[in-house]
């Protein structure tokens, strides 16, 4: 450690950083299945914490290290100890330089973030509050990952709309077609949806907008409800035939003989192409499709079958 800085603050750092860093390389290694460098240089990083506060000066290396096992305890729930495959390529895939640093510097608001810059995972204080709140350091990690994520794979599907078309469709599809079924008169149908699609769809509408219109767009909340919406609307489809048809066998053989694939299917399309106010349905090529625009997204799920007796 360079002599310029103090000798508590060395054995700080020696004591409490140092000697135990080897143990969060292999938690992460563990969660992410990457060996990542912690890269905090405190020759850099000690001129900048607020040397008034002895805490900031003499205990750098005690913070520092809890900066990082914040981030370790962050990326465990996200990946479910290292379970969850698509949460690790994810992380891996936009901290591509392995590497992760702590910084402090000026930021607007708040005390603490994450970021991503160059493929370096930066842990960041805001100036005059290093080691404050440092257990919601990485709170937001998920957000960044997107964000940065979002600038270089631009289109590409952010990993909140993965997690939720997994978690909020996905594990729940086989429940939801059993109950179709049972309304089909034991008649199995598959639920489908392409999330890459609607996510790419989406940012195309997006970018289409002027900027003071592309507030009618709500990019957040189509990442954040892939999964919970298309099963919304899904689920819309299944009270809609329960309804009308009340397992009646001349309704459901009516829907069956234009439903010849056995597939009901959700797309978004632009708002321009939409025949309704906010979502439509229609038979096309031997499949029931619901369609949504950006615009509506996730709004009157519950009726965009409704005229579903009209169309037999």
């Amino acid at each position: 450690m360079a002599a310029k800085l103090p000798l508590l603050t060395r054995k700080n750092i020696r004591d409490e950083f140092t000697n135990k860093k080897d143990g969060l390389i292999g938690k992460l290694k563990e969660y992410t299945g990457e060996t990542y460098d912690l890269v905090v240089n405190f020759e850099e990083l000690y001129p900048t914490v607020n040397q008034g506060e002895s805490y900031q000066t003499e205990s750098i290396g005690t913070i520092v290290y809890n900066t990082y096992e914040s981030l370790v305890d962050q990326l465990k729930r996200m990946t479910d100890e290292g379970d969850n495959q698509v949460v690790k390529d994810y992380f891996n895939d936009v901290v591509s330089s392995k590497k992760i640093n702590v910084l402090v510097v000026d930021m607007e608001s708040g005390y603490n973030a994450t970021r991503v810059t160059d493929g370096v995972l930066e842990l960041v204080y805001r100036k005059d509050n290093f080691g404050t709140n440092t257990s919601y350091i990485a709170s937001e990690l998920q957000k960044e990952l997107d964000k940065s994520f979002g600038e270089t794979h631009k289109g590409q599907l952010p990993l909140a709309a993965r997690l939720g078309f997994q978690n909020d469709f996905l594990d729940k599809k086989q429940a939801l077609e059993k109950k179709i079924a049972e309304e089909l008169l034991d008649q199995e149908i598959s639920l489908v949806a392409d999330p890459a699609k609607v996510w790419e769809v989406a940012v195309q509408e997006f970018d289409k907008l002027k900027k003071r219109e592309q507030s009618d767009i709500d990019m957040e909340s189509i990442a954040r409800n892939m999964g919970a919406a298309i099963y919304s609307y899904f689920e819309g489809f299944k009270d809609q035939i329960a309804y009308k048809f009340k397992q009646d066998d001349l309704m459901v053989e009516g829907f069956m003989e234009l439903c010849e694939k056995k597939e009901v299917r959700f797309e978004l399309i632009p708002k321009a192409d939409l025949k309704k106010s906010y979502n439509e349905a229609v038979f096309e090529d031997g499949v029931y499709i619901i369609r949504a625009s950006p615009q509506t997204w996730y709004t009157n799920t519950s009726y965009a079958c409704e005229d579903i007796d009209k169309l037999l």
